[in-house]
């Protein structure tokens, strides 16, 4: 297993360009998220994360050969077993907001005014019904009937409505 390798930590600095406020405010909603799911909402994203950054705000931590994961100072990094299980969550919540909707604490806030909680498989999770964002589809199985899924590697390519199916 690889280690997540993460920029150094800087003290926080002076922040003054409120579009990069908005997308810290943004990465401490969903405690983080990859750089290529960040440039769906935010078309400057590039000159962003180097302002946050710089200001100390932010850290990129990363895999050798995966996406860099960008994650508030104020948050815990992610770790060799969580790596996955936060880009996946991050690329979710982009997706969700893409198409109107909102992270609110751990739910799943949509346009229509519907909210399920959110779960990040595996590990297995509980309830009636929800939402599981699946690391790989190999993780189907976790899932429990009723429940709304969506895959990862599908959230890279193609929008939340696309991607998301219930699992009988």
């Amino acid at each position: 297993m690889l280690a997540v390798l993460v920029d150094p930590r800087k003290e926080p600095g002076i922040l003054c360009d409120r579009r990069a406020e908005r997308l810290l405010n943004f990465l401490e909603k969903c405690a983080g998220a990859p750089e290529a799911a960040v440039a769906l909402l935010f078309p400057k994203h590039a000159v962003l994360l180097k302002v946050l950054r710089g200001a100390g705000y932010v850290r990129r931590c990363w895999k050798p050969g995966k996406e860099p994961f960008w994650c508030p100072a104020n948050k815990p990094l992610p770790t060799d077993e969580t790596y996955e299980a936060r880009c996946a969550l991050g690329w979710f919540v982009c997706r969700l907001y893409e198409a109107g909707g909102r992270l609110e604490g751990r739910e799943a806030a949509f346009r229509t005014g519907r909210r399920l909680p959110l779960a990040v498989v595996p590990p297995r999770p509980k309830g009636s019904e929800g939402i599981a964002v699946l690391v790989d589809e190999g993780s189907l199985g976790l899932v429990p009937g009723g429940w709304y899924y969506a895959v990862c590697e599908n959230l890279k390519e193609r929008g939340l409505r696309e991607c998301l199916r219930k699992k009988n």
